[in-house]
């Protein structure tokens, strides 16, 4: 939020308390958000309940499917000038098995030789967590079709201390920052996008070429890849 609040006017919502939050609990407190919205704002949702993560087959968590959903409608009866939706790579994560990358769970093996995986390969979840967002993009483009401009981004692995994390997937903060700036100053944007938001990983199988090509994007960070060479090919 910070890196934004350089060339924006910026308003960060949270059900918890945290400095430079306003704390509203959105689903419980609608009519509150509904308030803090204004015509040509740019919303940035974010917001998700974690215990819903990765692959598990578990029920989906109800409140992540009502927060996208009341986000939306919000944002297009108060005419917001765009929305960016944090989707994920686990909406494409079975791609990985489809294109041939053996072992993705053990180790990530030697991604970069192998076809890149694009958005318009269409979803593919493993879980619940990948079926939501794929759920919530659907309903994106839906509303897009209502006049409601939508970014679907399907980021990759953001950590709290900016480290590797999830090494072929990581998205580091600088880079993350950059990746929102360009959505939300970028011109011409199509009506709805579903994009990939990834740094400049060896072993990243997701094709970032969307994202540079639209948004300008330039990822300035790296990840290595432990077991194999780190030079590019």
């Amino acid at each position: 939020m910070a890196c934004l609040a350089k060339n924006h006017e910026v308003i960060g919502v949270d059900k918890k308390p945290g400095v430079g939050v306003m704390q509203i609990n959105i689903l419980k407190e609608p009519e509150k958000f509904q308030q803090l919205l204004q015509p040509g704002d740019i919303i940035i949702h974010l917001a998700w309940d974690t215990k819903e993560h990765t692959t598990p087959m578990r029920p989906i968590i109800d409140d992540n499917k009502k927060m996208g959903e009341l986000v939306f409608d919000l944002a297009l009866q108060k005419k917001a000038k765009l929305v960016i939706f944090a989707s994920s790579v686990h909406a494409s994560m079975g791609h990985l098995l489809e294109f041939g990358y053996p072992d993705f769970n053990k180790k990530h093996r030697a991604y970069h030789i192998r076809k890149k995986i694009k958005a318009a390969d269409g979803f593919y979840p493993l879980g619940a967590y990948g079926a939501s967002k794929v759920y919530l993009e659907a309903l994106g483009k839906a509303y897009s079709a209502k006049g409601l401009p939508v970014i679907a981004v399907r980021f990759g692995n953001v950590t709290p201390d900016n480290g590797f994390g999830e090494y072929p997937f990581w998205l580091s903060h600088r880079d993350c920052c950059q990746f929102i700036e360009k959505c939300c100053t970028v011109k011409g944007l199509p009506p709805f996008l579903t994009i990939f938001a990834i740094s400049d990983n060896i072993c990243n199988p997701f094709d970032n070429s969307e994202s540079q090509k639209i948004l300008g994007f330039e990822p300035q960070d790296s990840s290595p890849c432990p077991l194999i060479n780190n030079e590019r090919r």
